[in-house]
């Protein structure tokens, strides 16, 4: 039975090896960046979402006047992502505060993209890590 017990550690390891040593170039993350204009005009400021329509890594980042650039630590990999960008805006409202205190208040923001931009949308793109070409949007409301 002694002996019976390292050569199941030895395969054990050598399964451990196996798994570790095994490379996907799949899994190689892409920086992703962009121009994201709505109506011909740069989008002020916006979340943007990419998620996975393949099972790769989807990724999210900020747009900026019209800009957007993800670094590669927090890229995509290969695969077909789905688009989503929301942009929250203020009413000037203030509306009772649910996760605060009561009596607390909160300004009201509102979704000032349409949903066929976020909730609902329908933007795809293919997405590969090794070509570092722009991923640009140009949104009509």
């Amino acid at each position: 039975m002694s002996q019976q017990i390292p050569a199941k550690l030895v395969l054990l390891g050598l399964f451990a090896i196996s798994i570790v040593g095994c490379s996907d170039s799949s899994e190689l993350r892409g920086r992703v960046q962009g121009k994201v204009t709505i109506d011909d005009k740069p989008l002020p400021s916006a979340k943007i979402r990419f998620f996975s329509l393949t099972g790769g890594v989807g990724t999210d980042g900020t747009v900026k006047d019209g800009v957007y650039d993800i670094s590669v630590s927090n890229g995509m990999t290969a695969g077909k992502y789905r688009v989503e960008l929301s942009f929250a805006k203020s009413t000037g409202r203030k509306v009772p505060d649910p996760d605060a205190g009561a009596g607390d208040m909160k300004d009201e923001v509102v979704e000032d993209l349409p949903a066929k931009f976020n909730r609902n949308s329908t933007i795809q793109i293919d997405f590969d890590p090794k070509q570092d070409k722009s991923i640009d949007l140009d949104l009509k409301r």
